[in-house]
C-alpha cells in the first residue's frame, strides 16, 4: 500500500477551513474509507472516517470545526504589571494560535490501519478578509492592526494595539508642541524580548512609564510612536485632544487579528435600562367583621398587584465624533468582534453589540458622519424578591 498526504501550508487561520488531502493506491477498494485523527496537545480531539471521493480517490479532512474549538479567549490583559506599554504576550499555543496534529490511515475489508501518514499544521486566530481569501499574510515586524496610524485620544486614555516581531524591541517616540515643533524624543529606558506577539498600550500615561519620564504631558500638541528591532515599525501618531464635555467610553475589542484594539466613543453616550417584571394579582380588599375594607387606618391602601420580582439589564448608545472613511473599514472589526470590554471609571466590563449590520460610510457619499452602536452591557441584576 501507498498513501500520501498533504496539510494546509502557509499562515493559515483556524477560523477559515482547513483542508487535509490524502491519496492512496487502495481507494478503489470496496468499502474504502480515509480514517483521519486529530490530536492537539498529546490529546485525540477526534477519529473521522471519509469515503474517498468518487472522481479522483482522494480523501478530504476539514479539521477547522474541531481545532478551533481549542483557541482560548481569556488573555485579556488591560494593564501590564509594571503600567508600562508592553502589556501581554499570546500565546501560539492555543490563544493567537495553536500547533495541531493530523494522522491519517485506511479502513476496507474490515481491517482499519491507523496513522500511515501524518504531519503538523500550525493555525493563526485572525479572520479571512471579505476580499482576497487565502491570499493575507500575517503582518511582520509592525503593528499587528488594520487601524489607520493616526489616531484622536485624550492623554488620559488607553491605546490597546497588537504588534508583531521577535527579537528585542525597543520603544521610540517623538513629542511634538502647538507650533508642530519637536519638544523632545527618545526611547524607553527598557528593552522587551518578543517570541512573536505583544499586546501594547500606547496611550499617553503607559508611554511616559516606558521611557521614565513626563515628556507627553499638556504642552504636547500629538506625539508619534514606533517600535525598532533591527526593522523599523511605521509610526503611529497620536493627535491629544483636549477634555470635552462628554466623558468618553472606550472599546477594547480583539480584532481581525486576534489582537486587542480601542476604539474611543467621545460624543454623547446614554445609558437606559430593560426591566422585566414579575407580578401577580390578589384582591385589594379585606374583611373585617360586617364591613369590606380597601385601606388600613394609615390611610394605606391595599394591593391588587404584588411585584414579586424583577430582572435589569443596562444599555449604552454610543457615539463617536466624525470617523475618517479609513476608520470606517476599520471598525466593521468592532462590530464582528467577539470579545469586548468597555472601559468605564477605571474597571472593564465584558458587553456584547447590539446592532447587527454594518454599513461602510465613506465621506465622499454621505458627508462627515458620526458613527454610533448600541451595547449591552451584560451585566444583569435582579431587584427585589418579595
Amino acid at each position: 500500500m501507498a498513501i500520501s498526504f498533504v496539510s494546509p501550508s502557509g499562515e493559515v487561520s483556524i477560523q477559515d477551513d482547513l483542508w487535509h488531502i490524502a491519496t492512496s493506491s487502495n481507494s478503489g477498494q470496496t468499502d474504502f474509507k480515509y480514517v483521519y485523527d486529530v490530536y492537539y496537545n498529546g490529546q485525540q480531539l477526534i477519529r473521522s472516517k471519509v469515503f474517498s471521493d468518487p472522481l479522483n480517490g482522494k480523501g478530504y479532512f476539514n479539521a477547522s470545526q474541531v481545532v478551533r474549538n481549542e483557541i482560548t479567549f481569556d488573555w485579556f490583559q488591560p494593564v501590564a504589571n509594571n503600567s508600562k506599554s508592553f502589556i501581554n504576550q499570546p500565546s501560539t499555543s492555543g490563544q493567537i494560535g495553536l500547533t495541531y496534529q493530523v494522522s491519517v490511515g485506511e479502513d476496507f475489508s474490515g481491517i482499519t490501519t491507523l496513522n500511515l501518514a501524518s504531519g503538523n499544521t500550525t493555525a493563526y486566530n485572525y479572520i479571512p478578509s471579505v476580499f482576497k481569501r487565502r491570499q493575507q499574510t500575517l503582518i511582520s515586524n509592525n503593528w499587528y492592526s488594520n487601524r489607520p496610524k493616526i489616531i484622536n485620544a485624550k492623554i488620559t486614555d488607553k491605546i490597546l494595539i497588537g504588534y508583531k516581531g521577535t527579537g528585542t524591541l525597543n520603544l521610540y517616540f517623538e513629542a511634538y508642541g502647538e507650533n508642530n515643533n519637536l519638544l523632545s524624543s527618545g526611547y524607553g529606558n527598557n528593552t522587551y524580548s518578543s517570541n512573536g506577539y505583544v499586546q501594547m498600550d500606547i496611550g499617553a500615561s503607559a508611554i511616559n512609564q516606558t521611557i521614565g519620564s513626563n515628556d507627553i504631558n499638556s504642552f504636547v500638541k500629538y506625539y508619534k510612536v514606533r517600535i525598532e528591532n533591527g526593522i523599523n515599525s511605521s509610526f503611529i501618531q497620536v493627535n491629544l485632544l483636549c477634555n470635552n464635555k462628554y466623558d468618553s467610553i472606550n472599546l477594547h475589542f480583539m480584532n481581525a487579528w486576534g489582537m486587542f484594539d480601542t476604539a474611543s466613543f467621545n460624543l454623547v453616550s446614554k445609558l437606559s435600562m430593560d426591566l422585566e417584571r414579575k407580578t401577580y394579582s390578589k384582591r385589594d380588599y379585606s374583611f373585617n367583621g360586617n364591613s369590606v375594607k380597601y385601606y388600613d387606618s394609615n390611610n394605606v391602601y391595599n394591593e391588587s398587584s404584588i411585584n414579586y420580582g424583577s430582572k435589569i439589564d443596562w444599555k449604552y448608545k454610543l457615539t463617536m465624533n466624525y470617523p475618517t472613511d479609513a476608520e470606517y473599514q476599520w471598525l466593521n472589526e468592532l462590530i464582528i468582534s467577539p470579545q469586548i470590554y468597555a472601559e468605564i471609571d477605571g474597571a472593564f466590563y465584558p458587553v456584547s453589540i447590539i446592532n447587527t449590520n454594518y454599513e461602510y460610510s465613506k465621506n465622499v457619499n454621505n458627508g462627515l458622519r458620526a458613527f454610533e452602536i448600541d451595547i449591552a452591557m451584560n451585566q444583569t441584576r435582579y431587584g427585589y424578591r418579595r
